[in-house]
């Protein structure tokens, strides 16, 4: 019984950690501010965008300059910043 307790509050403590699976970051206020001023050609993807969400390897990213960690796309006349090296998206536009 006592074990029973001892693992369950374990994992009542462990939960959330074990559940994220996406960070959110602060996408830097210059960056998106560049991303805003300088649209890009609209891609097309299939399924829907969410944090986290990988940009298949065939669309071309578009660098933000003074922020190499970070690229953008436009979906839907939208921007889409995601992190260069993983190709996750990061920051969506409302």
């Amino acid at each position: 019984m006592k074990r029973t307790i001892l693992v369950m509050t374990a994992l009542l403590f462990a939960g959330p950690a074990l559940a994220q699976d996406a960070v959110i970051v602060e996408v830097p206020q210059p960056a998106r501010d560049y991303v805003m001023a300088n649209p890009s050609d609209p891609i097309v993807v299939e399924g829907d965008l969410a944090i986290g969400t990988a940009i298949p390897e065939d669309v071309k990213l578009v660098p933000i300059p003074d922020t190499p960690e970070y690229s953008y796309v436009y979906v839907e006349k939208k921007p889409v910043i995601v992190s260069t090296k993983e190709r996750k998206v990061v920051y969506l536009s409302k």
